[in-house]
């Protein structure tokens, strides 16, 4: 078996044309399989055809370099390079060796010489020569490098590594997304025996031609997938980030219903009904509403972030005994039929028939049905919204045995809501829910020892039945497990582990530990610090909704830290993480409408906006309410409430403000 990695830039940006290269979507296919004086190769040849002919079928102009040597490859590039400008999107995939020496990824041609380090690097080409050729493209920079993990050059005399190819460096790194078929000290697989094309390149193809993907869903789909072909051997790695995440790899992609308006989002639509989708079935111990779930993401009706949980999901539920709850729950329930009626209605965004069907299935005694028609009520999806007749179903669930309906009459009876708070009786409903085997009862259960409710505090408690949640596939989990880990809570502080927690996670779809790896690529305590990786999961957690990660990455580009600079865009994620209610977004456009960064100066919205952040909890943004009153702008000078502002951000925690107390004379 041939072990490979690949790693695919993509970046956003697009060019003119010339010549019979005059397309909007352009591409250059490269492949190496047959080497003088290293060992030849299989599969690249047959995943460069099965690319080429993806981006062909998508509406690519394609050129093809077979076997070139070291000139002909420059030459290739240096005419790519006059192809993408101007273009709406340019593509080049490269499948062949590759080598890294001394931090550099380098790619070999046909006549490639890797005697020793000086041979190689004069024969090879470096991978950063790939994207330079790219920056030319308006809308789409994508690089997709396939190159063998197993250095053929790995040897003492040059320095190679056994393990191939790093993270790129260097300008182009920057404005390009890499996409490696494997994460860092992992290698990529073939596939079985016999088959056709490797995991990657089956995912990666597999994905474009979904209807209406989008660069910025794409990534998730494709690390999900090859976890799910390769038992969770093989991660795709990602790093950059692109100014336009919506571009849309379909050239005709699927009208929305829900998008008929003028301006309409469709990005956040599908986000929207992924998140309904997702919370409709996340408690559920029925296979078929995950692997539902997943088909709604290939139809391209939801993002599908959850798409590896619900993989994980199906695997853990596929693994239990025969005679289990959930196996039993899901076979000879009343009204079954229905139920996989509606929940198809369901991901159609069909309410009204949903509704329908899983009320004729809740009379037949269907405790799917009951705890389904719970989430209606408690979302306004399919019914009025009504956390009281929520309860209600979730109670009925309960007590017909299905565990989603345990877990949901858990939490009425823990919070209070549509029915008596009972903290007790709550834990007691979460306890059942594990013992049938609910891996989100055990998260649930692992929260109620941590905070103590409904039974006294244990954090040891709560650590272990995380990693029982964990095992069992609740995906959540993950990240809370991982603070235990980061914080030393009922556990042994150990950052690496919890970094190595977050990433599962994160790759799992949770952003919350999305913007957790950002700040440990940020602060480098527990991995090596890589700014650009954290850019990389900052845009990942904003582009699925985490306000937080909108203003991390906002900061970033403000600072230009690790970025260039760009005030436009971080102007723009501030107000995206405000719109979403995030102090540090109401912050961050305060200070760049004060100072007039990348907008027109306005010290009264900055106050106002000041203000909004200081409303939610911002120390930072006190003290700022108290120069701006100080100094008069935006507001009328007043000394009495400069004081007052620089004190409570003292209280809050702002040291800083104590100077500026100190200095005025009313000190603390």
């Amino acid at each position: 078996m041939r072990w490979k990695a690949v790693f695919a830039a993509v970046v956003i940006n697009v060019a003119v044309v010339n010549g019979a290269w005059a397309a909007q979507r352009v591409a250059l296919i490269i492949g190496v399989a047959k080497y003088d004086k290293v060992p030849p190769l299989a599969n690249p040849a047959k995943d460069a055809k099965l690319v080429q002919a993806t981006l062909q079928k998508l509406g690519f102009q394609v050129k093809v370099l077979t076997d070139p040597t070291r000139t002909q490859l420059i030459e290739g590039l240096g005419e790519f390079e006059e192809a993408a400008k101007g273009s709406e999107a340019a593509v080049i995939y490269y499948a062949g060796h590759g080598a890294m020496i001394d931090g550099v990824n380098y790619l070999l041609p046909k006549d490639a010489v890797s005697t020793n380090k000086s041979a190689l690097t004069g024969t090879a080409v470096e991978s950063a020569r790939l994207g330079q050729s790219l920056m030319g493209a308006k809308s789409v920079r994508l690089i997709i490098l396939d190159a063998c993990r197993n250095n053929p050059t790995a040897t003492r005399s040059i320095g190679g590594n056994s393990r191939g190819l790093t993270r790129e460096t260097g300008p182009t790194s920057v404005a390009v997304v890499t996409l490696m078929a494997a994460g860092p000290g992992q290698v990529a697989q073939d596939g079985a025996a016999g088959a056709a094309n490797s995991p990657f390149a089956i995912a990666l193809t597999q994905g474009m031609t979904r209807p209406g993907v989008t660069v910025g869903e794409l990534p998730s789909y494709v690390q999900a997938e090859v976890e799910r072909m390769t038992e969770g051997e093989q991660t795709p790695d990602l790093q950059g980030i692109w100014p336009n995440v919506h571009w849309s790899f379909d050239p005709n992609p699927p009208k929305l219903a829900a998008a008929a308006a003028p301006g309409a989002d469709v990005t956040k639509i599908k986000w929207e009904k992924d998140q309904v989708f997702w919370t409709s079935i996340k408690d559920s111990d029925d296979p078929a509403d995950f692997k539902a779930y997943m088909d709604a993401q290939d139809r391209g009706e939801i993002t599908g972030s959850f798409r590896k949980l619900a993989s994980n999901r199906i695997r853990a539920l596929d693994k239990l005994p025969a005679g289990s709850f959930q196996v039993a729950s899901r076979s000879a329930q009343p009204g079954q039929e229905l139920v996989v009626t509606a929940r198809e209605s369901f991901a159609r965004g069909d309410y009204a028939s949903a509704a329908r069907d899983w009320n004729t299935a809740a009379k037949s005694g269907n405790g799917a049905a009951m705890y389904n028609l719970g989430v209606m009520s408690l979302t306004g999806k399919g019914a009025p919204k009504d956390v009281a007749a929520a309860a209600k179903w979730f109670k009925a669930s309960a007590d017909a045995g299905h565990s989603g309906g345990m877990v949901n009459w858990a939490l009425c009876r823990l919070n209070g809501f549509g029915a008596p708070k009972d903290e007790a009786d709550g834990f007691r409903w979460l306890q059942k829910a594990a013992d049938k085997g609910s891996a989100n009862a055990m998260g649930m259960l692992a929260e109620a020892y941590l905070r103590g409710r409904g039974v006294s505090q244990d954090a040891r408690q709560g650590a272990g039945w995380l990693q029982k949640a964990v095992d069992a596939g609740d995906g959540p989990s993950i990240a809370q497990l991982a603070d235990l880990y980061d914080k030393g809570q009922g556990v042994g502080r150990d950052p690496r582990r919890a970094f190595t927690l977050y990433e599962r996670a994160a790759v799992a779809g949770d952003t919350d530990a999305m913007v957790h790896l950002g700040y440990a690529y940020e602060d480098g305590e527990a991995v090596r610090k890589d700014e650009i990786q954290a850019a990389t999961w900052y845009q990942r957690a904003a582009e699925a909704g985490n306000s937080e990660g909108m203003s991390s990455l906002a900061v970033m580009l403000e600072n230009g830290a690790g970025l260039q600079q760009d005030y436009g865009r971080a102007a723009e994620y501030y107000r995206l993480a405000a719109n979403a209610g995030d102090a540090r977004g109401y912050l961050g456009l305060g200070s760049m409408t004060a100072r007039g960064a990348g907008l027109r100066a306005n010290p009264a919205e900055a106050v106002r906006l000041f203000q909004a952040a200081a409303d939610r909890g911002s120390a930072l943004a006190m003290r700022n309410l108290g120069i701006m009153y100080e100094t008069g702008q935006g507001v009328r000078a007043d000394r009495k409430k400069a004081i007052d502002y620089y004190r409570k951000a003292l209280a809050a925690g702002d040291q800083d403000a104590r100077s500026e107390l100190d200095r005025l004379g009313a000190g603390v």
